[in-house]
C-alpha cells in the first residue's frame, strides 16, 4: 500500500519547514539636535549637517512573534566618507565598511522592549557627505524597512520657529 503524504507534512518531517520571519509593525525615522535652548526631536527626512549636535535615529517594531536572532543595518552615503574613524579599524565594533568607503554594515543581535521596538541612532560628524542617504534594515536575513533621507547644509535646513515670550505688564509681578 502507498501512503501519500501531504508536501507540508513531507518539508516538516524533513526539518525543512516553513520559518516564520519577523514582520514589521511599525517603524519611525527621527531627526534630534539641540537648537536655541531646546532639544528638537522631529519625524522629518531631512538631517541638517551640524556635526557634534545633529543625529538621525531610526525604530522598527516587529510584530509578535519569534525575537529575530540577527539584524543587519546598512547605511549607505552619497559618496565615499574619508574618514570613518575607529569604525573603519575596530574589529569587535560588529561595522564593516566596504571597500569603496561609501557603505557601512552593522551586524547585531536586536534587544527588542517590551512592545517589540529596537533601533539604533548615527550623529552627523565633521566631514560627513551632504545628499541623499539611506539606511536599511534586515532581520534574520529578510529587508523589514528602508529609509530614505537627505543630509542638508544648516543654511538649507527649515529651522522650527523659536517661540518669542510674551509680553507681560510691567507690574504683573509686583517687583516694582
Amino acid at each position: 500500500m502507498r501512503v501519500r503524504l501531504p508536501i507540508i507534512a513531507l518539508l516538516l518531517a524533513s526539518g525543512a519547514g516553513p520559518t516564520l520571519a519577523a514582520e514589521l509593525a511599525d517603524s519611525v525615522f527621527q531627526v534630534t539636535y539641540h537648537y536655541a535652548g531646546d532639544d528638537e526631536v522631529l519625524n522629518d527626512t531631512v538631517v541638517p549637517l551640524l556635526p557634534d549636535n545633529a543625529c538621525y535615529n531610526w525604530y522598527a517594531r516587529l510584530a509578535e512573534g519569534d525575537t529575530p536572532a540577527t539584524a543587519t543595518e546598512t547605511l549607505t552615503l552619497p559618496v565615499a566618507l574619508a574618514d570613518w574613524g575607529t569604525l573603519a579599524t575596530d574589529t569587535e565594533d560588529g561595522i564593516d565598511i566596504s571597500a569603496d568607503g561609501k557603505v557601512a554594515t552593522r551586524t547585531f543581535t536586536p534587544e527588542l522592549d517590551a512592545d517589540g521596538w529596537f533601533g539604533h541612532s548615527w550623529c552627523v560628524a565633521a566631514g560627513d557627505p551632504v545628499g541623499a542617504h539611506a539606511i536599511a534594515v534586515a532581520v534574520d536575513g529578510k529587508t523589514l524597512v528602508t529609509y530614505d533621507f537627505q543630509v542638508v547644509l544648516p543654511e538649507d535646513y527649515a529651522w522650527p520657529a523659536i517661540i518669542q515670550p510674551q509680553a507681560r505688564e510691567r507690574s504683573v509681578d509686583h517687583s516694582w
